[in-house]
């Protein structure tokens, strides 16, 4: 029989709920997220991983470049919004 790895399983509304902090902490100042490239991208990323199209890894690092913050930050305030990570350990390296 073939074992399959436990999912990290989100809240619910997860992509809103995490767009609003990263948005509300590093860029209060912008009124729409298509006005800045970063907040754009920050969107995408959110929305990628959200789909199953991105990996939490790469989530934690596309997030942290458009973010300018440090890896362990940004795992710290999207780690809010998981409710178990499964049999998936998060090291930023």
């Amino acid at each position: 029989m073939k074992q399959t790895a436990k999912p990290i399983k989100i809240v619910s509304d997860f992509f809103n709920k995490l767009t609003k902090d990263i948005d509300t902490k590093y860029f209060p100042d912008v009124k729409y997220y298509r006005d800045n490239k970063n907040t754009t991208d920050i969107h995408y990323t959110t929305e990628l991983f959200n789909n199953g199209c991105l990996t939490y890894v790469k989530l934690i690092d596309r997030l942290a470049k458009s973010c300018n913050e440090t890896k362990e930050n940004i795992h710290a305030i999207v780690s809010k919004h998981i409710e178990d990570f499964g049999d998936f350990t998060y090291n930023p390296a």
